[in-house]
């Protein structure tokens, strides 16, 4: 068995009233969106988040007919984890960028969204090498919003009932050379193992896998199989 189910579920954001109808996580957003449901969205939306999940759900909510689309990000540009390409589409399609903030809660009073938020600082660099951001002390200011898109990370699913070994994350803990679990003939890969990767890793998991699962069975581990002839490159 190959377990690869993906990261699907979104994280928190941890504050007060993150509860409400109108706060989304970032992909259930665009899956929903994907699967051709309708969603609306008020014309102030803003994301939370500097990953490619939040460009996306920024892009989409401006597709979608929102007027104005801010994303809210704890640290500068420059350590956005969000590939370049993305920002810069963001930007091109009047997706604004508010630096330097953090929500601290969120608020419904007569139907209106507050967003609550702290201006920060940047200190000393944490385990991924980037400056820590921190608040700073009376800061706080609010924005007025219809919706507010959760975009700051997404982890793994795993049933309880396939019994398998979670780590930090809840990503399934496997030998990194041959992505076997703890469990006889069980292996597992992708996003559930990674965490939130991008397609190429994902398939190369896939191939690692294959070649691992092919020896446990007896294979040679050597899965290259030409199906059709190359095609001729035309001048």
């Amino acid at each position: 068995v190959f377990v690869a189910v993906g990261a699907h579920q979104t994280i928190g954001l941890g504050i007060i009233g993150e509860d409400g109808p109108r706060i989304l996580g970032g992909t259930n957003f665009l899956r929903e969106i994907n699967l051709g449901k309708e969603i609306k969205l008020g014309n102030r939306v803003a994301i939370i988040g500097g990953g490619n999940t939040a460009m996306d759900s920024a892009r989409t909510a401006i597709r979608l007919g929102a007027r104005e689309v801010t994303i809210v990000y704890r640290r500068t540009r420059i350590e956005m984890p969000a590939s370049s390409e993305e920002i810069e589409a963001a930007i091109e399609e009047g997706v604004e960028f508010l630096f330097l903030a953090a929500p601290s809660q969120i608020t419904n009073l007569d139907g209106e969204l507050g967003l609550e938020c702290f201006r920060m600082k940047l200190g000393a660099e944490d385990s991924s090498g980037r400056r820590r951001p921190e608040p700073i002390t009376d800061s706080e200011f609010t924005l007025n919003l219809d919706n507010i898109i959760a975009a700051i990370g997404q982890r793994p699913v795993v049933p309880a009932s396939f019994n398998l070994a979670t780590e930090r994350g809840d990503k399934i803990q496997v030998d990194p050379d041959t992505l076997a679990t703890g469990n006889k003939a069980i292996f597992a890969g992708g996003d559930a193992v990674s965490g939130p990767a991008t397609v190429i890793e994902a398939i190369a998991a896939g191939k690692q896998a294959a070649i691992s699962i092919d020896k446990y069975l007896g294979g040679s581990g050597l899965i290259e199989e030409i199906l059709a002839p190359p095609e001729q490159i035309m001048d």
